[in-house]
């Protein structure tokens, strides 16, 4: 009885890696695009920081990213997110993260490790996520020189891809 027991179980690994094994070579999940909305004003919020950053930054679009330090496809967005904002930077896009939800050490650290210099926004009670409907994380949200959000993307966007410039250089023209 015991060597039944035994072989049924020795069994069961390969079993479970055969059955996950066409899954390993599945396609890779297509990276998140940023689609075009209505134009709309931004939410207001109890929380006026966001609000003071876009005022410093009138007249000048502005891409938003929530984003958190535990959510793994943020991890592997950022880096890019980071070329982008250096990219973009001179043409007068401004770029500003938002960690929601997450340890400010644990934020700085990764900022660091991942030589992403981005300012970023703790939102630690998630009332600005929520405000902007960030349910998903990551999500990223356009705002044009009006500050009227015109883009939002939900999950890990390509900002290498020449598709997102296209769409950013509309914003800058």
């Amino acid at each position: 009885m015991m060597h039944r027991c035994f072989f049924a179980l020795a069994a069961a690994p390969p079993i479970i890696f055969s059955l996950l094994l066409p899954a390993a070579y599945a396609a890779p999940t297509p990276a998140a695009v940023l689609k075009a909305v209505a134009p709309r004003a931004v939410p207001a919020t109890v929380d006026s920081r966001l609000a003071q950053i876009l005022a410093a930054h009138k007249g000048k679009p502005v891409l938003v990213n929530f984003w958190a330090t535990w959510c793994e496809p943020c991890r592997e967005e950022m880096p890019a997110l980071a070329r982008l904002a250096a990219r973009w930077k001179t043409k007068g896009l401004v770029v500003q993260t938002i960690a929601v939800a997450d340890n400010v050490k644990l934020v700085e650290d990764f900022l660091w490790e991942a030589s992403a210099e981005l300012p970023v926004l703790h939102d630690r009670e998630q009332t600005i996520s929520r405000a902007w409907g960030a349910r998903v994380l990551p999500t990223t949200v356009v705002l044009d020189r009006r500050h009227r959000i015109v883009l939002r993307g939900q999950g890990a966007i390509d900002w290498d891809a020449p598709a997102i410039d296209k769409q950013l250089k509309k914003l800058i023209n």
